[in-house]
């Protein structure tokens, strides 16, 4: 019937009620739904692959037309009894015979594959008892209170997943380490290239350094040979020109020997200027036949006029004279010739 109010004897029916929303049924031994439907479900037993005894915790979703829902009361009598009698046995068949196909760990870890599978399989069985079934919903495969197995197959299988999981780390730190060898590697090799590129450097400027100094010295070298030989140069020139004019002096002069004459009565002039010597003595003293003096004066004077200086002094054109000097001594000569030929005259007023 369509919802809404109908007129009902209740003394000749039994009104029964049919939840006709969605209604959670769970073969869980400590819980149960709202309806208290599957207060009688426990975990479904089962035996694995692998001979292991779990139990397997679950709860389905389903939902009741109410269109069909006269057909279940019809059919079963009501939903509990549904429960009970058909669904449980159904349930617990179609769990037992996955559980026989697969290891406890592959059950454990197919856990999502088979919640999908089963929710997809048993559509149509729910369907055959007018029942539409939502969702699959599967625990954890669980362990009785007395069987220790599984929890060692469990520790074994986190144990597994650790050094799994240790083996990947280790790979990862060892890779890790492998870059991090490469990277100091490349930091080494950087650095020792860049003292490699810094001694070429210092290479370069030492030899650029170096060679600067040796122009610097040859320059030195050849600035002190031209210092000394315009130095040398410039004696001899000054030595040849005092030697011409000194020629020159000896000529005016009428010879060599008048010329020492001059020049030790000049000395002997300023010996006596300095000196303070008397040129004329205060006290004469005279004797002899010729009744004369014979002062210092006269005694130096008569010496020089003698013939006692009169003896030859070697001239300039007979000392033997160097090449060098000749030509030095052409030079200043043919120099002083122009000087005096390029004089202009002196006009008279």
């Amino acid at each position: 019937m369509l919802p809404g109010k109908y007129a009902f004897n209740t003394f000749a029916g039994k009104v029964i009620t049919v939840p006709t929303t969605n209604i959670i049924i769970k073969w869980i031994r400590s819980e149960m739904g709202t309806h208290r439907f599957d207060e009688n479900l426990k975990e479904v037993s089962l035996i694995t692959k692998d001979a292991f005894e779990p139990s397997l915790p679950l709860s389905v979703v389903v939902h009741i037309d109410y269109q069909k829902a006269p057909l279940i009361i019809q059919r079963f009598g009501d939903v509990k009894r549904l429960v009970e009698q058909t669904l449980d046995p159904m349930v617990s068949a179609y769990f037992k015979n996955i559980g026989q196909t697969r290891t406890l760990i592959q059950l454990i870890q197919d856990r999502s594959a088979i919640q999908q599978v089963s929710s997809q399989e048993m559509k149509e069985r729910f369907m055959h008892y007018n029942l539409e079934l939502e969702e699959v919903l599967i625990g954890t495969p669980e362990a009785s209170p007395d069987d220790k197995q599984i929890e060692t197959i469990l520790m074994q299988l986190r144990a597994r997943q650790v050094a799994v999981e240790q083996i990947e780390t280790y790979d990862r730190q060892e890779l890790a380490a492998v870059k991090e060898r490469e990277l100091r590697e490349a930091q080494a090799r950087a650095e020792q290239q860049r003292q490699v590129t810094q001694s070429e450097i210092n290479i370069t400027v030492q030899t650029n350094e170096g060679r600067a100094e040796y122009q610097r010295a040859l320059q030195q070298a050849a600035q002190i040979r031209a210092l000394a030989e315009a130095e040398a140069e410039k004696v001899a020139r000054v030595g040849v020109g005092q030697a011409i004019a000194i020629e020159e002096q000896v000529q005016a002069y009428g010879g060599p020997q008048f010329q020492v004459t001059q020049q030790v009565l000049t000395r002997f002039a300023e010996a006596i200027q300095n000196a303070g010597v008397d040129v004329v003595p205060r006290v004469v003293l005279g004797g002899g036949e010729g009744g004369g003096t014979n002062s210092l004066i006269e005694g130096l004077m008569a010496m020089l006029l003698s013939e006692k200086l009169g003896s030859p002094l070697v001239t300039g054109a007979e000392r033997q004279r160097s090449p060098m000097a000749e030509v030095l001594r052409t030079q200043i000569r043919e120099k002083l010739s122009n000087a005096t030929d390029s004089t202009p005259p002196m006009v008279q007023k």
